[in-house]
């Protein structure tokens, strides 16, 4: 199936991509009072590179990919006030991750039928998003234990790691109009599993010292 985007979906994702690489490389280091202007430019070319994958496959794959395939409209509009408030959150040493949204409308096919939105449809496309980044946190994981890369002590895969998780964690949360709000309306029993999925693996990574916690 072929993904298009709009010039305009494009830098709104870049922008957002960008905004986040920087919170998230704040937030790794403790916040405003952690940085070391030693090590902060390396932290964040880590974190772009863990965001690049892990914010664009969370809206991307997750949520345009699986709203396409129900025959929506799928477009990412870039949040400017979470743009903001990601930045600011992280100099607290966390991140308020929500600096745009993929908004799903239905849309007419060329017989004129239309692409109904209904509860179970925008649940599924909500919950793929953090399913996404629970996967790629394992991932990360793996690459972490087997092929540890760093770089003045920072480790690259560490940061894909606390990048997934958070983000997975943090959109689960039952708050409009985060996807967990959708989620929670369509099936409780799903967004209970999956949340705790999150919560538990935040946990024990912070344990092992992977992520902070």
């Amino acid at each position: 199936m072929k993904i298009t985007f709009t010039a305009r979906e494009i830098k709104e994702i870049a922008l957002a991509a960008i905004v986040l690489s920087i919170a998230f490389a704040l937030a790794y280091n403790g916040g405003i009072l952690g940085i070391s202007l030693g090590s902060f430019p390396v932290f964040v070319m880590f974190a772009f590179v863990a965001v690049g994958i892990g914010f664009l496959a969370h809206e991307l794959i997750g949520h345009k990919v699986t709203a396409q395939r129900f025959g929506m409209h799928a477009e990412f509009k870039a949040w400017p006030f979470g743009l903001v408030f990601a930045l600011l959150s992280s100099l607290a040493g966390f991140v308020f991750a929500a600096p745009g949204a993929v908004y799903v409308s239905s849309k007419l096919d060329l017989w004129g039928r239309e692409a109904p939105i209904t509860r179970r449809r925008m649940g599924i496309v909500s919950i793929m998003g953090p399913i996404i980044n629970i996967l790629l946190a394992m991932i990360f994981l793996g690459l972490d234990l087997m092929f540890p890369v760093a770089i003045g002590g920072i480790s690259l895969f560490s940061v894909g790691v606390f990048v997934n998780v958070w983000l997975a964690i943090f959109n689960l949360l039952p708050i409009p109009p985060l996807d967990g709000s959708k989620v929670l309306a369509w099936d409780k029993r799903v967004w209970i599993a999956i949340f705790a999925i999150s919560v538990a693996l935040f946990i024990v990574l912070g344990f092992m010292n992977v992520v902070q916690i």
